[in-house]
C-alpha cells in the first residue's frame, strides 16, 4: 500500500533504537506529502530532520551539520541533480540515498556512480522504505564506529585514530587517499569490492578517468606494501573489482 494512504497512520510499531548525539538528517522532495512522510518517520526515530522542496534551500544546511541520512528526490533536471547527489557525497559521510521516479530518466546505476549509498524507487511503499531507511542507518552507525579501530592483517597495522600504518616494526607513510584504500580493504578482507564502491570510499565521482585514478592509487599502495615487506596482497578482478588477499589463500583457493 502506498504511503499517501497511510501518512497518518502511527509508526510507533518500527521505531529502532537510534538515539545518539548526531541525529540529524535533510529531506529534500518537492513532492509535500512524501516529503511529511518521510519527516514523520524519522521524528518517530528520534531524529532531527531538516525538509526543503528544493537543493538550492538545502545547501546551506551543510554548513551547519554532517547528516547521518540524507534522502534526496531526483526530480525536474536530473543533471543537475545528478551533479548535485554527488556534491554532497563529497560533503557528508552519512547515508546517501536519493529517491527515483518508477519509469524516469535517471537509473540506480546513474545514482551509485554519483556516490549513492541505496536507491529507493518511488511511489514509497511504507514498510518497504522504513527497513530500507533503516538498515543504511545502522550500516552507516557501524562503519562510522570503525573509525576508532585499529586492523592487523599478518604483519601489518593499520591505527585509523593516529592515521599510522605499519609494516611489522617500521612506519610506511601513505596519503590521505592511501589510508582510506588500507581501512576499506581491511575493514572486509577477501572480499571483492568494486571501483564504484572504491572511487566512494576516496570520495571520487565515477566518471572520465576515474578508473585510471583509482588504479594509480591502488598501484602506489601495493608498491608501498610490498617494497616494505607487506608482501603482495591486492588483486584485480576482471569486471568485478578489487579484492585484498594473502596470496596462500589465493593459490590455496585455485588450486
Amino acid at each position: 500500500m502506498y504511503i499517501q494512504s497511510q501518512l497518518l497512520r502511527p509508526l510507533t510499531h518500527y521505531v529502532p533504537d537510534m538515539i545518539t548525539s548526531n541525529n540529524t538528517a535533510l529531506i529534500i522532495d518537492n513532492n509535500a506529502i512524501d516529503r511529511k512522510f518521510m519527516q514523520n518517520t524519522l521524528e518517530s526515530w528520534n531524529f532531527n530532520v531538516f525538509a526543503e522542496s528544493e537543493p538550492n534551500r538545502a545547501k546551506q544546511h551543510f554548513a551547519l551539520s554532517d547528516f547521518k541520512v540524507i534522502l534526496f528526490h531526483l526530480a525536474q533536471d536530473f543533471m543537475k541533480s545528478l551533479d548535485f547527489l554527488g556534491w554532497m557525497r563529497l560533503q557528508s559521510t552519512g547515508a546517501l540515498i536519493p529517491l527515483i521516479d518508477n519509469g524516469g530518466p535517471v537509473t540506480e546505476e546513474m545514482c551509485i556512480r554519483a556516490g549513492a549509498d541505496e536507491v529507493i524507487t518511488k511511489p514509497l511503499v511504507q514498510k518497504l522504505f522504513m527497513q530500507r531507511v533503516n538498515y543504511q542507518i545502522d550500516k552507516h552507525t557501524e562503519r562510522n564506529a570503525l573509525m576508532d579501530e585499529i586492523y592487523r592483517w599478518g604483519n601489518m597495522t593499520l591505527d585509523v585514530p593516529q592515521c599510522e600504518f605499519r609494516i611489522g616494526d617500521k612506519i610506511v607513510p601513505l596519503t590521505k587517499t592511501e589510508l582510506l584504500l588500507t581501512q576499506a580493504f581491511f575493514a572486509e578482507p577477501e572480499r571483492v569490492i568494486s571501483r564504484p564502491e572504491l572511487l566512494n570510499v576516496i570520495k571520487v565521482k565515477d566518471g572520465i578517468g576515474s578508473s585510471h585514478l583509482i588504479d594509480t592509487h591502488l598501484s602506489r599502495l601495493r608498491i608501498k606494501i610490498k617494497e616494505n615487506g607487506g608482501g603482495d596482497h591486492i588483486f584485480s578482478i576482471r569486471g568485478l573489482g578489487v579484492r585484498f588477499i594473502a596470496p596462500s589463500h589465493l593459490a590455496k583457493r585455485s588450486s
